[in-house]
């Protein structure tokens, strides 16, 4: 149970670096990712806030992913929920800097690149369940049988598409991040020596039957 524990404070805590990562880009003023673009639209055209924007679309690729068969686990639910509530805390706080001049908003931006990519190398590294999106990913590569590079572009091209007509920032920002975000996550498998392809990912059902096994065996 101790191990649980510090699992999920783990995959929390990477959740809340992740939304830190998103507000730093955002006050970077580059371009933000694909989806967040769209996220960024959806709150200037319905009035609500990022972070709505961002659990509503995850709970719609969430419903996708499960009519086709996609396993939910406990990681997809919190990342959903928890990453869209930390990003309305943190700009309500205001604590994030806006960058003033282009060499401040390089720096910021990778700084927000880092802290993203670590936040999702430790959500991910959990094994609690892929983030929706990803999640999506997968099982339309399985169901379509095209790359997991040609289904990861066609989604983040539709996501960044649709953002950008409803009014979200895409810039110079936007395709550093899809170009090299993927690297700076496997770069910290790397140096904290996990292996990402040995990782497997459990359902809530699963999670659901250690809890009961747990209870019953104390």
């Amino acid at each position: 149970m101790k191990k649980e524990v510090l699992k999920y404070i783990k995959l929390i805590s990477g959740l809340f670096f992740c939304a830190v990562g998103i507000v730093t880009i955002l006050n970077a003023d580059l371009g933000l990712s694909p989806w967040d673009v769209l996220n960024q639209g959806l709150n200037k055209q319905m009035g609500i806030t990022l972070g709505q924007a961002n659990i509503g679309i995850g709970l719609i690729v969430i419903l996708i992913g499960l009519y086709f068969k996609q396993p939910l686990g406990s990681g997809t639910v919190l990342n959903v929920m928890l990453v869209g509530i930390f990003i309305d805390f943190l700009i309500e706080l205001n604590i994030i800097p806006w960058a003033n001049g282009i060499q401040n908003q390089i720096i910021l931006f990778i700084i927000g690149l880092i802290i993203f990519s670590l936040g999702s190398y430790m959500y991910i590294s959990t094994g609690c369940g892929c983030g929706p999106r990803d999640g999506l990913m997968v099982v339309l590569t399985k169901r379509t049988g095209f790359s997991v590079g040609n289904i990861r572009l066609a989604l983040e091209a539709s996501a960044m598409t649709a953002g950008y007509f409803l009014g979200g920032r895409v810039g110079i920002g936007t395709v550093i991040f899809s170009l090299i975000t993927g690297y700076i996550i496997q770069f910290f498998f790397k140096v904290f020596k996990q292996d990402i392809k040995k990782i497997e990912h459990r359902s809530v059902i699963k999670e659901f039957g250690m809890l009961k096994n747990f209870l019953l065996n104390r």
